[in-house]
Formats: structure tokens, C-alpha cells, sequence
């Protein structure tokens, strides 16, 4: 696939960047990818007609301000950023691009998302786990396995949701802490819902050198068997297409206990689905 691979989306022009971020993570080469969904979209402009997202997740006034504030600083400051374009209507792409000052850098969403079986999306993954930077993963507790998945160096867990009004600022210490003093020697990954492209924002202030990468929910089913998004991307397609990273105690019982937890916990607008 060519690096500048071109997706048409209403009169927009969207780069695909999967081979761009295989090459920042190879060559330690400053990267920041954020996804914007419809979640970002209703809790920045206050558009909503629920007071949270399908993941349980409030839309508060600080939260709201934090989102735009983050969109509007990593758009008109930070060159290397790229938003992934959530499948919409031109009115929010207007909306978030009538707050910033320069053009937005948007990128096909699903860069970082395997549900399309786009075998080249895997070699990012494969190159995280063979990088030898310092690698960090902000996500629930439930992904754990991704730990053994892409000898992740540093797991830093966050409640399963609404944890940023009241616990952002420790878990963003945490972070400082594990980086320390070296910039431009680490990867942060996300899973860690809306509240992440406030952190990738504020890290990225902090180490401008340093690789930060929304995965969202690309994990979610190879760590947890549970689609989260109700894709057609089940535990058995997730376990093919993962099949070369797969370490030797993937299925180690003391993981058992999670997927039932997911099942309850996680995807919670979902119908809930037998577990082996």
C-alpha cells in the first residue's frame, strides 16, 4: 500500500497512515494520532440528547471544555498530529473545524483499528511489540493480556469509565513519572475512551518528542473475547489475525476471569454473548 494511500469521504480527501506510523515507530520519529468520534463530537459542542456515550461515560462541562481545548491546541500547534475523521456528516467535521485556526490533518479513522482485516494495520502492531522504547498503555483493567501481546513495558489502569472529572490529574502524574526526564524515548498508547485526546494533548505539551497512539477499542476483543463495538470481528477472527503475536501462555487460566467480567462490564449496549 502507498504511504499517501487516499480515501474519499464527502469532499474530503482522507489519508490512510498506517505506513507513516510503522515508520515513526521504527525510526523514533514524533507521532500523535487521536480518534473523534461521535462521543467527542456530542460532549465538545454540548449536542446531545443523552447525558453519556454507549460506553457509560458522562458528557460534562469539564470534560467538554478539555476536548475542545485539546482539538484546538494539537490542531494549531502540533504539525506531526493527525484526527481520525469519524464516518459523518459535514456538519460536525464544520463544527470541529470552525474552532481551530489551521487546517486538520484528518486521517481514516480506522488507522488504528483492525475490523476491516487490513493486514498491514498488523504490522503496526508488530512493530510496537518489537520497538524497544519505552512503551505505556493507559487502558482498563481488562486488558491486561495486551501487556503479554506487545511486551508493553508500563500498564496504567483506569475505571472503566468516568474517571476524568475526578482522577485525570493522578493518572496523568503517573504517566510524567514512568516518561521521567527523557523525552522522545516512549510510545503512549490509549484505550482509555474521550478523556484520551485530553492526555495525548497534555503529554504531548510536556514531551513533544514522543509517539502517542489512540487504539480506542482495537484490543478489546483479542484481550477480552468481547466485540465492544458490535463488529463483525469476533474472538476467532480477532485470535487469526493476531495469530504471529500471540505469545505461548495466551491461554493461561489466571486470565480466565475476565472474559465473563467483559462480557458484564464491557460494550454494555450490546447483547451479551456466550462465553467459552
Amino acid at each position: 500500500m502507498s504511504l499517501k494511500k487516499i480515501i474519499y469521504y464527502y469532499n474530503y480527501i482522507i489519508m490512510d497512515i498506517t505506513n507513516k506510523i510503522i515508520k515513526s515507530i521504527n525510526n523514533n520519529i514524533p507521532i500523535s494520532f487521536s480518534k473523534y468520534g461521535d462521543g467527542e463530537y456530542l460532549c465538545a459542542s454540548n449536542n446531545f440528547v443523552n447525558d453519556k456515550n454507549c460506553d457509560n461515560d458522562k458528557y460534562t462541562k469539564k470534560l467538554s471544555e478539555a476536548i475542545k481545548e485539546s482539538f484546538k491546541y494539537m490542531v494549531n500547534n502540533q504539525n506531526n498530529n493527525y484526527l481520525g475523521m469519524w464516518k459523518t456528516d459535514n456538519t460536525i467535521i464544520k463544527y470541529w473545524e470552525s474552532i481551530v485556526d489551521k487546517k486538520v490533518n484528518w486521517v481514516n479513522y480506522w488507522s488504528l483499528l483492525p475490523y476491516d482485516n487490513n493486514i498491514e494495520k498488523k504490522e503496526i502492531f508488530k512493530s510496537i511489540k518489537k520497538s524497544k522504547l519505552k512503551k505505556i498503555y493507559i487502558c482498563n483493567e481488562l486488558l491486561i493480556k495486551a501487556k503479554i501481546l506487545l511486551n508493553i513495558d508500563h500498564m496504567v489502569f483506569i475505571p472503566l469509565n468516568n474517571w476524568f472529572d475526578n482522577e485525570y490529574n493522578c493518572i496523568l502524574e503517573k504517566i510524567k513519572e514512568i516518561i521521567g526526564n527523557e523525552d522522545g524515548n516512549h510510545i503512549v498508547m490509549t484505550s482509555c475512551g474521550m478523556s484520551a485526546k485530553v492526555l495525548i494533548c497534555d503529554l504531548y505539551k510536556i514531551y513533544p518528542k514522543g509517539i502517542y497512539l489512540d487504539i480506542g477499542s482495537g484490543l478489546d476483543t483479542i484481550c477480552t473475547k468481547r466485540s465492544t463495538r458490535g463488529l463483525a470481528f469476533d474472538y476467532n477472527i480477532a485470535l487469526n489475525y493476531f495469530n504471529d503475536l500471540i505469545p505461548d501462555d495466551w491461554n493461561n487460566p489466571e486470565y480466565d476471569y475476565i472474559y465473563k467480567i467483559s462480557n458484564d462490564k464491557l460494550g454494555i449496549h450490546l447483547p451479551k454473548v456466550n462465553i467459552e
